[in-house]
C-alpha cells in the first residue's frame, strides 16, 4: 500500500480520531466523501507546517490501525538528520522522491466485513438492518410493533431477530443459507429454525428450538422440511413421509429433489397402507444415494431429471457401483441387492419424468419436450437391455453365493418350550396385577407382549401381519361353531374339542391374502381383560388389538419377540425369531404323512402358495442333501445297490456306528478314509416291490446287535491309551491294531474302529 505524503497544518492525531469515529457507521459513498474532504484540508495547510517530533511518534503509532482507509494521507517528513526523523523515517522505510513522498507498509489484514441481512420489504442487502427498517419502513406493521418495545429490550430484540431471519430466509430460496456468524467448526452445515426461520448448526438446531418454541423431537428433521417447502409435492408426502426420514445428507437430498419426491408420491398412492411409509422412506433414500454419487462425478448434474439423459447412463452405472460398495479387486458388491433393485426405482422415475414432459409439453433447456421424451425412453431401453450386463449379473452371483452358504438355523424344541413356560407365569402375574389396579401401564404392557408372543408362536404368523391386527376385526369373528355340526362326522373327538376350544380370526396377509389365526383359551381370556381395562391405558384414536398404552401406533412384533426370547433363558435366543419359526414349522410337517391337499392347507394358512412352501420353508437343502441323498451316494459307491432294490431313500438304513468327530493328522489316518469298513452296508431281506400305485414298499430290516464293553476290555483300552485320552487325541489304525494283537482273546469281539470310537468317546464325554 502506497501513502502519499503533504505538509498538513492540521493536528493529525484529533484530525485521526474524528475521522475514525465518523467512518465506522458510513457507507463505503460516504466514508470516501469524508477522505476527500480530509485530504483537501491537509492540502490547504501544506504550506505552513513546523517539525513536531510528538505528532511523529504519535502518527508512528496508528498507522497500523489506519489500514481501513484506501488512501491515508500523511504529513512529508522534513529533511534533517536528527535522531527522532531518522528512527521514523527508518521504522516506516520511506523512500525520497522527487515533490511527493511515498512510502511503503507492510500487508494488513482488514478488519472483518460485517455481513448484510436482506431486508423482507425492500428486497435488498442493508448493513445495519436495525436503523434501516426504522427510517425506510416505519409504516410495517411488524416495525411499529418493533419501535412500540424499549430500547435494548430482549422483547425489541426478539422481534427484531425475527424479521431478519425472516428476510434471510426469503433470500435463501435463491442464494443459499445466509450465516449471521461464521461458524467454529469447518464444514459444519446449517438448518433453519422452524419456528423463527433463522439459520443454526445443525447438531445444536435443537437447543435453539427448545428455547425459541419449546417443541421437543426432532429439530434437524423439522428443518429439513422447511428447506423442502418450496418444492411441490403431494401433502401426504409432506405429512407422513418427511418427518420420518432420518435427518442427514441423504434425506436433504432426497426431499429437494422433484423427481424423487414424486417417485415417493406415486409409490405412496399405490400403497396405501401406513405401514408402507418406511419402505417409501427407504426408496427415496436409495435414489438419493445415486443422485450423490452422480453429483460427485459429474457437477454439471443438478438434478436426477438432468441424470436421465443417455450420455450420462456410464455416470449411473458407476453412481451404482459406488453406492453398493463394489470393488474391482475380486468383481463383488458390498450391498448386491440394492445394485440388482435401484434398476426398478430408476425406470419408474424414466416413466414420472416421460408424463412430466408430456403434460407440461415445454422446452428443456436448449432441447424440445419431443427431445427430452426421446432421451428418456432411450434410457429406459438402456435400463432393460444393458443394465443386466453392467450390473444385474455380478450382483446376481454375489447373493446366490451368500445364499448358497448360509447357514440355516431353526430353534431348538427345548428352546420353544422354555419360552412357552416362561410366557404363560409372565402373563399370569401381570394379569393379576392389572385385575387388581385396572391403569396400571406396566402390568398392561406386560400381558400385551406376553399375549402377542404366544399367539406368534403358536401360528407362526409374520410379525407384521399381527401386530397390525385391529380392534374390531377380533371383536367381530364369533367363536360360535354351530354351523359346523354338520362335520362332527369326518371330525375325531380331539378335533372336535379343538374346533370349540380356539378362536379362528382372519386378518390380512402378503399379497392381499386372508390368512387366519387361532386363539387358545387362555390367551383369549389374557385379550379380554386387555380390552376391559384398554379405556384407561391406550386413547380411543388407537385402533390395533395390540396398541402400545399412550400412543396411537401398534407394538413392534419383531423386537417384541427378540425381547422376550433373551428374557426366558432360552439356549440359543437369536434361533427365535418369525421368518425361523415359520420354517420350523414347514420342516418338522415333514415328519408326517401329508397329502397334497393337507400340504395346500398349511400353505394357505402359512400366507403362502405351495410352490413357496415347497422352495423356501420346508427341509432345508443342506440337510436333504447330507443326510437323504449321501445315503444313495453311499450304497452306489459300495456297489451295493441291488439289495436295496424297490426301496425308497426313507427306506434305505446305514449302519454307521458312531460319527468319527475328529481327525489325526498323521498319515495313516489318510489311508482310512479310503476304506470301506468306515460304512458297513446292514444285510436286508429281499422285498419285492408292489404294484400298486402310490404304496410305499416296506421292507424288514435286521437290527443291529450291539456287544457291550466289559470292564476287563474297558480297562486294558484306558490303560494302553491312557496317553492318547490325556492329550484328547484319538488313536489311529495302526495303534489300535497293535492293542487287539496285545490281547487277542480279550478284543476278539472288537475292531479297531470300535476301539477307536471307545477312546474318543471318553475324552469327549461331557462331565
Amino acid at each position: 500500500m502506497n501513502i502519499l505524503l503533504c505538509q498538513p497544518k492540521l493536528d493529525i492525531c484529533e484530525e485521526y480520531k474524528m475521522l475514525k469515529n465518523t467512518l465506522e457507521n458510513k457507507e463505503d459513498g460516504e466514508i470516501q466523501d469524508q477522505l476527500n474532504s480530509h485530504r483537501a484540508k491537509v492540502e490547504k495547510a501544506n504550506l505552513e507546517y513546523k517539525k513536531d517530533p510528538t505528532e511523529i511518534a504519535c502518527l508512528t503509532k496508528r498507522i497500523y490501525s489506519m489500514a481501513l482507509q484506501k488512501v491515508i494521507i500523511l504529513p512529508i517528513m522534513p529533511q534533517n538528520n536528527d535522531e527522532t526523523s531518522n528512527k521514523v523515517e527508518k521504522k516506516l522505510n520511506i523512500t525520497q522522491d522527487i515533490g511527493l513522498k511515498s512510502c511503503t507498509i507492510p500487508e494488513i489484514k482488514s478488519k472483518t466485513k460485517k455481513l448484510k441481512n436482506f431486508c423482507y420489504y425492500c428486497e435488498t442487502d442493508v448493513t445495519n438492518f436495525a436503523r434501516h427498517i426504522t427510517v425506510h419502513h416505519s409504516t410495517e406493521f411488524d416495525v411499529i410493533q418493533i419501535n412500540s418495545k424499549p430500547i435494548n429490550s430482549l422483547e425489541r430484540k426478539r422481534l427484531l431477530a425475527k424479521l431478519r431471519n425472516k428476510g434471510n430466509y426469503l433470500k435463501h430460496e435463491e442464494d443459499g443459507p445466509r450465516k449471521v456468524r461464521r461458524s467454529t467448526v469447518p464444514g459444519r452445515s446449517s438448518l433453519p429454525c422452524d419456528s423463527c426461520l433463522g439459520y443454526f448448526s445443525s447438531k445444536l438446531l435443537y437447543r435453539h428450538r427448545k428455547k425459541c418454541s419449546g417443541k421437543s423431537g426432532s429439530a434437524q428433521s423439522a428443518g429439513q422440511n422447511i428447506l423442502a417447502g418450496h418444492i411441490k409435492v403431494d401433502e401426504r408426502l409432506k405429512r407422513e413421509i418427511f418427518p420420518r426420514m432420518r435427518a442427514d445428507k441423504i434425506s436433504l437430498e432426497a426431499k429437494t429433489d422433484t423427481l424423487i419426491c414424486a417417485f415417493g408420491s406415486r409409490f405412496l398412492r399405490v400403497h396405501r397402507e401406513y405401514h408402507f411409509a418406511s419402505v417409501t422412506s427407504r426408496k427415496m433414500r436409495e435414489l438419493a444415494r445415486i443422485l450423490i454419487q452422480l453429483k460427485k462425478i459429474n457437477p454439471n448434474i443438478k438434478s436426477l431429471f438432468d441424470a436421465l439423459q443417455p450420455k450420462y447412463f456410464d455416470n449411473i452405472v458407476q453412481a451404482t457401483q459406488n453406492a453398493s460398495g463394489y470393488k474391482s479387486s475380486n468383481d463383488s458388491f458390498d450391498a448386491p441387492s440394492y445394485a440388482m433393485n435401484i434398476v426398478n426405482s430408476l425406470k419408474q422415475c424414466c416413466d414420472i419424468a416421460i408424463n412430466f414432459v408430456i403434460k407440461k409439453a415445454a422446452n428443456y433447456e436448449s432441447i424440445t419436450a419431443a427431445e427430452a421424451e426421446a432421451q428418456l425412453r432411450t434410457m429406459l431401453h438402456l435400463f432393460t437391455t444393458n443394465w443386466r450386463y453392467e450390473i444385474s449379473s455380478q450382483a446376481a452371483n454375489n447373493l446366490n453365493l451368500k445364499r448358497w452358504n448360509k447357514i440355516t438355523i431353526v430353534p431348538l424344541a427345548t428352546d420353544l418350550k422354555i419360552m412357552k413356560d416362561f410366557l404363560i407365569d409372565l402373563s399370569k402375574k401381570a394379569a393379576t396385577e392389572l385385575q387388581i389396579t385396572n391403569n396400571k401401564v406396566s402390568a398392561y404392557n406386560t400381558l400385551l407382549e406376553t399375549s402377542y408372543c404366544q399367539v406368534l408362536l403358536l401360528n407362526r404368523r409374520r410379525p407384521g401381519e399381527l401386530q397390525r391386527m385391529k380392534l374390531d376385526t377380533y371383536l367381530s369373528c364369533s367363536n360360535d361353531k354351530s354351523t359346523y355340526e354338520e362335520f362332527s362326522l369326518i371330525t375325531s373327538p380331539s378335533e372336535q374339542i379343538l374346533l370349540k376350544t380356539f378362536k379362528r380370526v382372519v386378518i390380512r396377509g402378503k399379497r392381499h391374502r386372508g390368512v387366519p389365526v387361532l386363539f387358545s383359551k387362555d390367551v383369549q381370556h389374557n385379550i379380554n381383560l386387555l380390552i376391559r381395562v384398554r379405556e384407561n391405558i391406550v386413547p380411543e384414536t388407537n385402533i390395533f388389538l395390540f396398541g402400545k398404552p399412550n400412543s396411537i401406533s401398534e407394538i413392534s412384533g419383531y423386537k417384541v419377540l427378540r425381547k422376550y426370547a433373551r428374557l426366558s433363558g432360552a439356549r440359543n435366543p437369536d434361533a427365535i425369531s418369525s421368518t425361523r419359526l415359520r420354517k420350523h414349522l414347514a420342516t418338522l410337517s415333514q415328519l408326517f404323512n401329508m397329502t397334497e391337499s393337507d400340504i395346500e392347507q398349511l400353505a394357505l394358512f402359512m400366507g403362502h402358495t405351495v410352490g413357496v412352501h415347497r422352495g423356501s420353508y420346508r427341509l432345508p437343502d443342506d440337510v436333504y442333501q447330507t443326510a437323504k441323498l449321501a445315503k444313495l451316494l453311499l450304497v452306489m459307491e459300495t456297489g451295493s445297490g441291488k439289495s436295496f432294490k424297490g426301496k425308497s431313500l426313507d427306506d434305505i438304513q446305514l449302519n454307521m456306528d458312531e460319527t468319527l468327530m475328529t481327525e489325526t493328522n498323521e498319515q495313516e489316518d489318510k489311508e482310512d478314509d479310503n476304506l470301506q469298513e468306515d460304512v458297513v452296508i446292514v444285510e436286508s431281506e429281499k422285498s419285492k416291490p408292489k404294484d400298486v400305485k402310490n404304496s410305499i414298499v416296506k421292507s424288514t430290516i435286521k437290527k443291529r446287535t450291539l456287544v457291550p464293553w466289559t470292564q476287563e476290555q474297558k480297562g486294558f483300552a484306558k490303560r494302553f491309551f491312557a496317553k492318547n485320552i490325556k492329550n484328547c487325541k484319538a488313536p489311529n489304525r495302526r495303534e489300535c491294531e497293535n492293542l487287539i494283537e496285545k490281547y487277542p482273546d480279550v478284543f476278539k469281539n472288537k475292531s479297531w474302529l470300535k476301539i477307536k470310537v471307545f477312546i474318543q468317546n471318553q475324552y469327549s464325554r461331557k462331565p
